[in-house]
């Protein structure tokens, strides 16, 4: 993003920057322009008092999920919320082009399956994931579980965020992680610690808390 315009998006968050929790919604336009060092910048001035509402891109993948796997989606969002898909402005470095978005990853009541490449096992998954990149080396087709695992090598993604990016089945993309778990292929996806409280962020306008 160009200086000026940049400066007057920072102006415009910061007519709000005096409230106790101000909400906003970027534009598409200024959200795909921003450099990683202009998000992280408004990041540290606004990140501890403002919510952002998630791009247009991702209020599809959660309205996805909300038709295919209904309780994880309430594990997230409220319905009556009138804020409904505002997160901490600290997430905006996820919303910038190249990046995947939002994270599934710190599920309540559900069971969490997000993925890192620390994930990946030492022997069985690497030799899997260098496999699948000898595939790709040679221009054939990766199988789902090979793309599964090249995405999770690749950077940190949730099963959810890969089946909709694929246009597969949620339960054939359940099924193939359970698999790869199974065989040694993954870890156990990392699971919040029973009464452990979510990250408080901000008080949400329902009185909720708010989730980063």
């Amino acid at each position: 993003m160009d200086q000026q315009a940049f400066t007057r998006l920072k102006a415009e968050l910061e007519e709000e920057h005096e409230v106790s929790a101000a909400f906003k919604e970027l534009r598409t336009e200024d959200v795909a322009c921003l450099t990683a060092e202009q998000a992280q910048e408004l990041t540290s001035l606004f990140g501890y008092n403002t919510m952002i509402r998630l791009p247009e891109r991702e209020r599809d993948f959660f309205d996805w999920l909300r038709d295919h796997d209904r309780p994880v989606w309430d594990d997230l969002w409220t319905e009556e919320d009138e804020h409904q898909y505002y997160v901490s402005m600290a997430h905006l470095p996820s919303f910038l082009l190249g990046q995947r978005g939002f994270p599934i990853c710190d599920l309540e009541r559900q069971e969490n399956f997000f993925f890192t490449r620390e994930d990946i096992i030492e022997n069985d998954g690497k030799v899997f994931v260098e496999r699948a990149l000898d595939v790709i080396a040679e221009k054939e087709q990766l199988s789902m579980d090979q793309a599964f695992l090249i995405e999770v090598w690749r950077g940190p993604i949730d099963q959810w965020r890969f089946a909709w990016m694929y246009n597969l089945s949620l339960e054939d993309v359940k099924d193939m992680v359970q698999w790869l778990i199974k065989e040694g292929i993954l870890h156990v996806p990392k699971q919040r610690p029973e009464n452990q409280p979510p990250i408080e962020v901000m008080p949400s306008s329902n009185g909720h808390t708010s989730h980063e």
